[in-house]
This record gives C-alpha cells, structure tokens and sequence, in this order.
C-alpha cells in the first residue's frame, strides 16, 4: 500500500489554521479506517477558548505589549530564528512514503537536508493569509514589515522561496487565494512556472458544520432588543481583516438607520478603537462567537487580504448572509450565482452602503431567509468535512498514480 506522510509537527485540534485544517481531515481519515494516510505528529489535542478579563489585566497586557516592541531586535530576532528555524537534525529514512505534505514554508524549509534523497513528491500548502514572511515579522514578532532588519527579512522571504520552488506541487483551496503570496515578485515568478507545468493544484477546503440553534433571547444580556437588524463581525481588528474599513461602514450606517446595531467579537486593538456608539458593542475575546453569527441578520467580511477564510465557510453553514469583500478567496464564492452573498470591491464604502440597503430591505420585507437556505445549500453541498477529504483522497490518488505528474 503507497503511504503519504502528512507533516505536521504541531499538535491538532479544532481550531483556526493548519491544525485546525489537518484535525478536520485527521477525523474523517480515522472514522473511515483509511491508514495509508499518517501525520508526523499524531497527538490531538482541545484546545479551550481563553477570556481576556479586560478590567483587571488590561494595564499587565499593556506592559507586556510595550515590553515585546523592545525585546524584539537584531539579537533577539537572531535567537528567534536559531530557534524555530533551524534544520531537522533527525535520521529518518523518508522513502517509506510516496508523498509528503507540508502545510507551512518552516517545516519544509527545515526538512531540506531530509529530503535530498527523497524518492517521493513533495505538496506543500501554505495556510496564510499573506506571505508566511509577512505572517511572522507583522504578526508574531509584532513590527512592521519594512522595520525588521533587512539581514532578517530576507533570510524569511528566502524560506517561502526555497519552499515554493523545492515543492513538486503546490496546493491551494483556489486560484484566487493565491493572490496574497503574489505580493512578492519572486514568488508570484515561482507561482507562475509551476501553473505553467501543470504542478498546482486545487482542494476547497472544508470544516464540520456549525450546528448551533437560533435564540431570540440571546443578546438580551447586552440589553439588545429583539427588533433590531443585528450586523456582526467576529475576528482581529486590524488593517489586513479590514476592521478599520468596518468603523467606517458602521459609522455611516448608525448615523442613518435606528434599528441596527452592531455586535463584535475579537481583541480590541488600541489603536483602532471601537466607535463611541451604544449600537456598537464589543465582545472582546468570547466563546460565544458562532451564536453571534447565527443570531446576526447579517455578516461583514470586509478582509483586505484573504487566502480562503474560515469563518466565511462557518458563517455558510449557519446560513447568516454575507457583506463581503471582493478579494483573494472571497472571489471564489462568486461563482456560487444563488446565494446570500453581497459583494463590494475592498474599501469602496459606496459599494458596501449600497449592498447594505439590499440586505437590510429584505430584513424589512421579511425575505431574508431565503437567503439563509441558499447559503446552508452552497455549505451542505460544496464544504462539508467528508467532501473535503475525499477530494483529497483523490488527490492524493491522482499524484500517486501518475495522473497528476
């Protein structure tokens, strides 16, 4: 029986990202006894949702914030990548398996002295939703990408690059996903020869459903009306996720109608506060995101970038309608002509005031759940976990036997 390895040094569990990702396939794969299929690391894991207490911790977190803007500099950085990208040093005869798949640039990047003399493919999927470089100076080093040392910089984009180009195919949910990574030239020349050879392929992702049930009584705890028309947002409050475009929309919509309000879950940024308006309230960090949704009459996905976003497959199943960005993934929903999907090109305000009054007109005439049922359809038949893993079970099976070359 071929064999594929599934490398994922990193624990699974149902959570956002490649170990998300991979739990939901690791799932299906066990429930269906299919064992030629293994993962470099088998541990599973819960992962419970932690809730920042603002009040008490907010002027700890402060510091901690301002501490982490010093610590990371030349000699830190060059710690940090000692650390998390130094080469594998393990003896492992890879050439039991026939494909190996990676799921982030670092672990192949890692793996290269492993594989030289690999006899099999290599996959690669890159779960960002921009490039991993970007991912970790902006993101987890927590500075701005032209700040970091140019010496570091360019030993992160040299990662993705070597990873792009050493992959015998690379994976995306979609062609418009990989628009994000397209942003480095280098990369978007790397893209661009392997479309040529034919060593790109396409698997749409897919999570279990989000069966939560409707309660007319649940934001009666933020003294919200039952009459409302209940906009919702859940996720970072950042530039990229397009939170600052969503203050804008918020700004102007209060402004002209009395009977909507608001309701956001994520961290709240200090640098783009949340607008001082009783119909805009915060969460914070909450458990309670995926009754928000479904409670909501409509979700704003107003991304600036986007790989192919998650919580819009959670938001599908739910059935809650769409404002959404016209960018990167979100794009391929498009194809999708009955839905409950409202586009507007990425910070035209005009655009998304516009969507917004159809939306919220059929609140009023009582229409909107026919747009609920298109979207539980485009879920129930596209994106659940079992399609998801068969297309990649045929993937793996047309790779194996030469189909895909």
């Amino acid at each position: 029986m071929k064999k594929i390895l599934i490398w994922n040094d990193y624990p699974l569990g149902p959570v956002g990202g490649p170990s998300g990702y991979l739990y939901n396939l690791k799932t299906y794969l066990d429930e269906n006894n299919i064992e030629n299929i293994v993962f470099y690391n088998n541990d599973i894991f819960e992962k419970k949702v932690e809730i920042k207490k603002k009040k008490k911790f907010e002027k700890i977190r402060e510091i901690i914030r301002k501490i982490k803007k010093i610590v990371f500099r030349k000699k830190e950085l060059k710690k940090r990548i000692k650390k998390f990208y130094k080469l594998y040093d393990k003896k492992i005869d890879l050439n039991e398996y026939d494909i190996i798949h990676f799921h982030d640039t670092k672990s192949l990047f890692r793996a290269q002295n492993l594989l030289k003399n690999f006899k099999g493919k290599v996959l690669l999927t890159s779960h960002c939703p921009k490039t991993p470089a970007a991912e970790e100076i902006e993101d987890n080093i927590k500075m701005k990408y032209k700040e970091c040392p140019k010496k570091f910089r360019e030993f992160l984009e040299n990662v993705d690059r070597f990873s792009f180009s050493r992959a015998d195919f690379l994976v995306f949910p979609c062609k418009d996903a990989q628009e994000p990574y397209e942003e480095d030239i280098e990369l978007k020349k790397i893209i661009e020869n392997k479309e040529k050879d034919g060593k790109i392929l396409y698997v749409e992702t897919g999570i279990p459903l989000k069966n939560i049930e409707k309660d007319s009584d649940f934001f009666n705890d933020k003294g919200i009306k039952k009459d409302r028309f209940i906009v919702s947002y859940i996720g970072r409050h950042n530039d990229v996720k397009g939170y600052d475009f969503l203050l804008k929309l918020g700004q102007k919509v209060l402004k002209k109608y009395s009977d909507v309000t608001f309701v956001i879950g994520g961290e709240i940024n200090e640098n783009m506060p949340p607008l001082d308006n009783s119909n805009w309230i915060e969460y914070g960090w909450t458990s309670k995101g995926y009754s928000i949704i479904k409670n909501s009459n409509l979700f704003v996905l107003p991304n600036k970038k986007t790989y192919f976003d998650l919580i819009l497959l959670e938001v599908l199943s739910m059935g809650t309608p769409v404002l959404l960005s016209n960018t990167g993934g979100n794009r391929y929903f498009k194809k999708y002509k009955e839905s409950g999907l409202y586009y507007f090109e990425k910070e035209n305000l005009d655009e998304a005031l516009s969507e917004f009054v159809k939306i919220y007109t059929k609140w009023k005439e009582n229409k909107l759940e026919e747009d609920i049922e298109k979207n539980e359809k485009i879920f129930r038949e596209n994106f659940t976990v079992d399609i998801f893993s068969e297309k990649y079970i045929n993937l793996y099976n047309g790779v194996l036997n030469g189909k895909i070359k």
